[in-house]
């Protein structure tokens, strides 16, 4: 039986990341893990990669559309063993094929997920409740840690145990408690009592509960988009691409007097998302306090060929006048923390530069830069302790509408 240790540190193998599996060349993010400081390494609790199942009855694993080649597993590899980060197998597509539990498929899926568990890989996210529940793969590799996908929709207390009791002992939640801290505290407790990790999704900028997510999972992967070579937003430019355009966000300077002495532009409204958003310390704890991880996305990231190969930390502050965009760098999240650098959120929507940009790195002078950023002034404060048990009730809310200046819409799909 899977031991399962729980970490009470607020930053230390706190963050699962994603690799970039979409990335061509192989030695890239190896090398920016090798690059990356000794503290931001001690902070990653796994990094997780696609593979996909198939033989000669079926296909079935990446809802990405994409995997991580072989050269690249094998410097997945190389991290885990030389910097100690477990590697985390992904097979979440929604595409679930019934025949996968039949006794001969079975068979063939536990072979395939063998050649990672000889490996030395101990974590493996699974989509197929029904092959899980047939308890075959926990029978295989009593030490995997089994973890559901975020895709499953776990929304509330009663369906996390349901899923501990298909035997995931990692459960991975739905991006809605980012805004329902209430019935996030209500899950810790049932976690504890059942020896059971948690793991939240703190970026995204997902619509809440997207009517497109079935369709754009299913269609990532599917054999037309892979014939394309492109991905769903290349496709469709008619659902999120609508609602993530600069014109949603927010040119900060004409909302309120405590604003005004700042030109800061591109703030991101958060009604378009599901992004966690917490101010400091306190507002770290009330969620870090009650989840054992937190999970980044992006296998599809493709950064550009003259990436700085190092991990980091960034915050980035748009404005009207020069220099146009201030570039804010730190190595970890515990410079953050322990500098009270605020607000804290907004140093997760970046995780690396390309060489030679212009960027501050004094703590001083950080603290200096952010000090009149859009989510300190006091109305921003007021809306990000609001967002914490909003539940994404924006069409009886408005209180985003009213900080930001857009119409009083009761859906994101409003925007055309």
């Amino acid at each position: 039986m899977l031991k399962i240790l729980k970490n009470k540190d607020p930053y230390n193998k706190k963050f699962s990341i994603s690799h970039w599996d979409r990335i061509k060349d192989e030695n890239t993010f190896y090398e920016c893990i090798k690059n990356s400081s000794q503290q931001w390494k001690n902070e990653i609790y796994d990094i997780y990669f696609g593979v996909t199942f198939k033989n000669d009855e079926l296909t079935y694993g990446n809802t990405m559309g994409v995997n991580a080649t072989e050269a690249q597993y094998k410097n997945l590899l190389k991290i885990q063993e030389k910097y100690d980060i477990p590697i985390s197998l992904t097979l979440n597509e929604m595409n679930r094929p019934i025949e996968l539990i039949k006794e001969k498929n079975i068979k063939d899926i536990v072979a395939f997920i063998k050649k990672y568990y000889d490996d030395g890989v101990r974590s493996c996210t699974i989509s197929h409740t029904h092959l899980m529940r047939t308890g075959a793969l926990q029978s295989a590799f009593p030490d995997m840690d089994w973890k559901n996908t975020v895709n499953h929709r776990v929304t509330s207390t009663q369906s996390f145990i349901d899923y501990t009791a298909l035997g995931y002992t990692t459960v991975q939640l739905d991006r809605d408690f980012n805004r329902n801290l209430a019935e996030l505290k209500r899950v810790k407790i049932e976690a504890d009592r059942l020896n059971v990790r948690t793991c939240l999704l703190m970026r995204e900028t997902c619509m809440p509960e997207c009517p497109f997510k079935t369709e754009h999972d299913c269609w990532q992967s599917g054999k037309e988009l892979k014939e394309t070579g492109k991905v769903y937003w290349d496709v469709v430019n008619f659902t999120c691409n609508r609602w993530r355009v600069s014109g949603r966000d927010f040119p900060q300077g004409h909302l309120s007097p405590e604003t005004k002495e700042t030109d800061e532009i591109g703030v991101m409204n958060p009604r378009t998302g599901t992004d966690i958003i917490v101010h400091g310390k306190e507002d770290w704890h009330a969620f870090a306090d009650v989840v054992d991880i937190f999970k980044f996305s992006g296998r599809l990231t493709y950064p550009r060929s003259n990436l700085n190969k190092k991990f980091i930390y960034a915050l980035e502050m748009k404005k009207k006048s020069k220099p146009f965009t201030d570039l804010f760098v730190v190595d970890d999240f515990k410079t953050v923390y322990e500098n009270n650098l605020m607000p804290f959120h907004s140093w997760f929507s970046g995780d690396h530069v390309v060489k030679d940009y212009p960027i501050t790195t004094n703590i001083n002078d950080i603290k200096n830069g952010i000090k009149n950023h859009f989510w300190n002034t006091p109305k921003a404060i007021s809306l990000s302790n609001v967002l914490k048990n909003c539940k994404n009730q924006c069409y009886k809310c408005h209180k985003c509408d009213d900080l930001f200046g857009t119409k009083k819409i009761d859906s994101i799909l409003e925007f055309n």
